[in-house]
């Protein structure tokens, strides 16, 4: 018997849903999770749909039969357990190549990409109306032939979105969550053929979940990898005993961890410098940090300020886990998972210090940067306090810091901007006037490694521009890191 026009409305729904959903992970290891990498996919999805069905209902008048359909979704099973292994085939090294100044390979990799994408999403996307014209009873019952397809349809995708976002992508991960998929699809196709069908449909789902986590990319120093709901995490172990906290092909350093020094890296040790700024002197310090990451920022805190109460937020759980497995993650840090802004929002505490970091190369997360959460960032202040924060800049592209400086500078008495000594990191600094003579004044307070940093800060602070604030309404954050991008490579101007 083979399965009704219902039962596949409703897996085709549910499979082609689930199938976005694990594409935007399979996706995210190169290029990140931003708005516009989603924008592109769903519009890959749609197009590749919408020419489906445009050729599906041909077909369909053509044949007027479910066999071929059925023979089709066979091969969409098999198709779909093994994208995310051409993934890992056809995508590493396509955002190192924009990076390093060359976007023709880059975009030659993608292109490569979509069109072995587009197999499936032409039959997915034909399923609809090849199955409206099977299902057609008479002129009378039409309409409400193809309502009740389209919506069992819509149902099957309600269910495939639920079921992949809250247990087969986080429990099984997103090679596996596919496979079974593309094993449900398979079987449920062939379940009216003949044994061989069978035999053709579903053993590579069957292969690929079992071999889901090899689809995954993996750094040669990688000591541990792992899934998450938000990105590819990547802890590295270096020969040098040093380790490392990357998220996706790693070509940001998110934590690092070399046993017996101290803090002392650029960005990382900026932060060490911020109760300095603050009116009191900083004797143990209140400090917030939203964006915790491995640890890093905290340990040094806690070596810097003796006695000091570091809270850090953090957005993914599997970071925190790798943090307390592999970056020695101090027990007196209170841990926090979630979102920084909804834990500022329930949370009643006021902080002598507090650092965002939540900067993910190349974006900064536009809900951050707007001027209702600098209002709240300044509401969790206590009198006198400091808030810094991490903006993403290229060179002198400065678009981005600039639109967060003129946000802060809209919020906090005063705001001043110090470069890092690298090409894509400017520190924004904010509260009562004086923040400059502040840490000159306590720079020989610091430790020994510190001091230097803290006169070199003290004589690079500079003020911001004002300008139009952000806003929770518009806040063109990901426009404006793109316009860098695109403007660098325009320029030629070599390695990003």
């Amino acid at each position: 018997m083979k399965p009704s026009l219902a039962s596949l409305s409703f897996l085709t729904g549910a499979t082609v849903m689930a199938a976005e959903m694990a594409a935007s992970r399979l996706v995210t290891p190169y290029f990140g999770s931003s708005t516009p990498v989603w924008a592109t996919l769903i519009s890959v999805v749609l197009g590749g749909m919408a020419l489906g069905a445009h050729f599906g209902g041909r077909v369909a008048d053509r044949l007027g039969r479910p066999e071929p359909l059925l023979v089709a979704l066979c091969a969409v099973a098999a198709h779909l357990a093994l994208l995310p292994f051409l993934a890992r085939l056809l995508l590493p090294g396509a955002t190192s190549a924009v990076l390093e100044g060359e976007p023709l390979p880059a975009l030659g990799r993608v292109v490569l990409f979509i069109l072995a994408t587009l197999p499936p999403l032409l039959v997915l996307g034909g399923v609809g109306p090849y199955l409206l014209r099977l299902g057609l009873g008479g002129l009378t019952s039409a309409g409400s032939r193809a309502g009740s397809l389209s919506a069992v349809s819509t149902l099957g995708s309600i269910v495939g979105t639920l079921l992949a976002a809250f247990a087969l992508l986080p429990l099984l991960g997103t090679a596996r969550a596919m496979a079974l998929f593309g094993l449900l699809l398979g079987a449920t196709a062939s379940w009216g053929f003949p044994w061989r069908w069978r035999l053709a449909a579903l053993p590579v789902p069957l292969v690929a979940l079992g071999l889901g986590p090899l689809a995954l990319p993996r750094h040669p120093l990688a000591l541990e990898t792992a899934e998450s709901p938000y990105a590819y995490v990547q802890a590295l172990q270096h020969p040098d005993g040093g380790r490392e906290l990357v998220f996706d092909e790693g070509f940001a350093v998110q934590s690092l961890w070399i046993p017996g020094q101290p803090v002392r890296q650029e960005v990382f040790a900026h932060y060490l410098l911020v109760p300095s700024m603050a009116r009191q002197a900083p004797r143990a310090p209140r400090v917030l940090l939203l964006g915790l990451g491995a640890g890093t920022s905290a340990r040094g805190l806690l070596e810097t300020y003796p006695g000091a109460q570091v809270v850090g937020v953090e957005l993914d759980p599997e970071v925190v886990r790798l943090a307390r497995a592999h970056f020695a993650l101090p027990d007196e840090v209170e841990v926090h998972v979630g979102d920084a802004r909804a834990f500022l929002a329930r949370d009643t505490r006021h902080y002598d210090t507090i650092v965002v970091d939540a900067f993910r190369f190349p974006y900064v997360p536009f809900h951050l940067t707007t001027r209702e959460f600098m209002e709240e960032v300044q509401a969790h202040l206590a009198p006198g306090g400091v808030a810094c924060f991490n903006i993403g800049r290229y060179r002198q592209e400065r678009a981005v810091v600039d639109a967060v400086a003129a946000t802060m500078a809209a919020v906090f008495p005063e705001v001043r901007a110090a470069d890092a000594h690298n090409r894509s990191n400017t520190l924004l600094f904010s509260g009562e006037p004086g923040l400059s003579a502040r840490l000159s004044e306590r720079a020989g307070t610091l430790p020994q490694h510190l001091q230097r940093l803290a006169r070199r800060v003290t004589g690079e602070l500079r003020s911001v521009r004002t300008g139009e604030p952000l806003t929770d309404d518009r806040a063109p954050v990901e426009l404006l890191t793109d316009g860098i991008l695109l403007r660098t490579l325009a320029r030629g101007e070599g390695p990003l």
